[in-house]
């Protein structure tokens, strides 16, 4: 007798994908908490790999009802995972891409509570109350993400949210990276997130003025790039903040410049770290300009090219709202 089985999400729709399950596998089906889900079963001892079945690149996991109960997001966010914060607010400037990370310090039915990596009371507390977030993270081996109204700020850095409409799961998807050598320039320091911030604004309206960066001095530097961030080797002894900012060239326009945090570091050889900058505030336009150049590398090697807007870690939009707009 086999015990052990493994749930996948899926939506309720009239999909090919589902009404082929619907023939091979057994399905439970039904509504709880307000969540309409469907089972698909693998009895873990008895399907073999060769019969696992390929989702389509975004599917819709709950799905509130107008007359239902507040759905149970908790399930989907445990202690300590991973989360990353798009913002989504109507009043926001939608020419920027801004985000923050997270991990879960509490989670309720419907309420979440992160503590913030970067950021705090003097970056944020004016938006208790008014701002909106994507939450972005990984369950159940797929991507999810769902809207989140920012209710509290407590001890500067721990964020309350209340959680709303529908939780989506998608396909994860690798953002495409490559290798070059580009003249960049790496500002460090022990700042706050706000202190970049304002750093970011007066060198963004110093380039629409002028197209050049003062007294900056952008070297060759071999680096790993995708629109999602950067990797490069530094010295050990001068080794990265947890905040930066990048000022890269790469093409005749003015460099792009966005701020990044320090995702991961590891030693190497010769006294030299290898470091990995995850972007958190950009430009969309910059976005697309490195989205052109890592194509535009990739394909002149023969290679194929995943457009980064498929990677919704990256976009400030849910499934529903890029589907309306195709």
């Amino acid at each position: 007798m086999y015990s052990s089985y493994t749930y996948y999400p899926l939506a309720v729709c009239d999909c090919p994908h589902l009404k082929e399950l619907m023939k091979k596998r057994r399905l439970t089906s039904g509504i709880c908490s307000g969540i309409e889900i469907v089972y698909y079963i693998t009895y873990s001892m008895q399907i073999p790999v060769a019969d696992t079945i390929r989702f389509p690149s975004a599917i819709l996991a709950a799905k509130m009802s107008p007359h239902s109960q507040p759905s149970d997001y908790s399930r989907y966010f445990t202690l300590r995972q991973k989360v990353y914060l798009v913002k989504m607010s109507a009043e926001r400037n939608s020419t920027i891409y801004e985000s923050l990370s997270g991990v879960v310090t509490s989670s309720d039915v419907d309420s979440l509570e992160l503590l913030i990596t970067h950021g705090g009371q003097d970056m944020h507390g004016d938006e208790a109350g008014v701002a909106t977030y994507k939450l972005t993270s990984e369950a159940l081996g797929s991507g999810l993400q769902v809207l989140a109204d920012l209710t509290g700020i407590t001890a500067g850095t721990v964020f309350k949210f209340r959680m709303h409409g529908t939780l989506e799961m998608f396909q994860r998807r690798d953002v495409t990276r490559v290798d070059l050598s580009a003249r960049i320039f790496h500002l460090r320091g022990n700042f706050p997130l706000a202190f970049f911030k304002k750093e970011w604004r007066r060198v963004m309206d110093h380039l629409q003025k002028n197209s050049v960066l003062p007294g900056l001095v952008l070297q060759d530097t071999r680096i790993n790039l995708s629109t999602g961030g950067i990797g490069l080797t530094v010295d050990a002894n001068n080794r990265p903040t947890p905040l930066s900012m990048f000022f890269i060239s790469l093409d005749k326009g003015s460099p792009v410049c966005a701020l990044a945090e320090t995702l991961w570091e590891q030693g190497g050889d010769e006294g030299m770290l290898r470091c990995g900058f995850r972007f958190i505030h950009i430009l969309k336009s910059d976005q697309e300009r490195i989205n052109n150049c890592v194509s535009e590398l990739i394909r002149k090697n023969g290679g194929t090219h995943l457009d980064y807007k498929r990677n919704w870690v990256l976009l400030d939009k849910m499934v529903a709202d890029a589907r309306k707009s195709e």
